[in-house]
């Protein structure tokens, strides 16, 4: 035998004995919009598509089998975790930081985080999302941001660096949602958390993880913009099924 068909054939049988691997791709963005939680997997077994599990070690799909794209069956008893978003909340822009402002909600959803040039004061944002299921967990702030069109805008001048802050509570419909009248639903004990940074921001369709929220019925919290450098520093989002802020969560 040669020395080449010796070498050749001593490859073949190294790439037998290998394992069933997966050329898994990190959160494909397309699985996580169609199938939230899934991933993107594609076996040499067969299977290929998004999966909650990796099916990588199953046995070869047969013509008898199920499709690449059926998530693999489990032993395990317990239920998949379904993963659940609630979008568009109640947005209020806190411009003037003071109690005699009352911050109406937009009648267009929408955050507006600015710092004018030459100021060393930025606006602030709070967020409410109503309706969150009893039984709701691991809830997490999320936003998206899509092609630009007549509802959706996205635009950061400055510095993308934003802020978060969990409320106790959010204000009734008879109480005024000011500078002020926040503080009463402020934790002297929270502080702000750098958890959102809007500098790689893209027009191109893509989802960002946020921080994690406490889950209740009411989930509020505060956002402000960085206060940075002499220059203007401004994040604009409106808020649609597709772009800006949305909340996951678990049931």
């Amino acid at each position: 035998m040669s020395t080449k068909l010796f070498a050749f054939t001593s490859l073949l049988a190294l790439a037998a004995s290998r394992p069933t691997i997966s050329t898994r791709r990190a959160e494909s963005s397309e699985c996580w919009q169609t199938n939230p939680g899934t991933v993107f997997y594609s076996c040499s077994n067969g299977y290929k598509g998004c999966f909650y599990q990796d099916p990588c070690s199953l046995p070869p799909l047969s013509s008898t089998g199920p499709t690449p794209t059926t998530p693999p069956p489990t032993t395990s008893s317990e239920t998949p975790v379904e993963i659940h978003e609630l979008t568009k909340p109640r947005s209020f822009n806190i411009y003037v930081l003071s109690e005699a402002q009352h911050n109406v909600q937009d009648q267009v959803g929408h955050v507006d985080l600015n710092k004018p040039e030459g100021s060393a004061i930025t606006t602030t944002n709070a967020l409410v999302f109503d309706n969150v299921p009893a039984g709701a967990k691991n809830c997490k702030l999320n936003w998206r941001s899509t092609a630009p069109n007549d509802e959706n805008n996205f635009t950061v001048k400055g510095s993308g660096q934003a802020y978060t802050r969990q409320l106790t509570g959010f204000p009734s419909k008879t109480e005024i949602v000011s500078y002020d009248g926040l503080k009463k639903y402020q934790d002297p004990s929270a502080e702000w958390s750098p958890s959102l940074d809007f500098t790689g921001w893209t027009e191109q369709p893509t989802s960002h993880g946020g921080p994690s929220l406490e889950c209740g019925s009411q989930v509020a919290l505060e956002i402000k913009g960085s206060d940075v450098g002499e220059g203007e520093n401004r994040v604009f989002i409106t808020l649609t099924e597709t772009n800006g802020f949305y909340l996951t969560y678990e049931l």
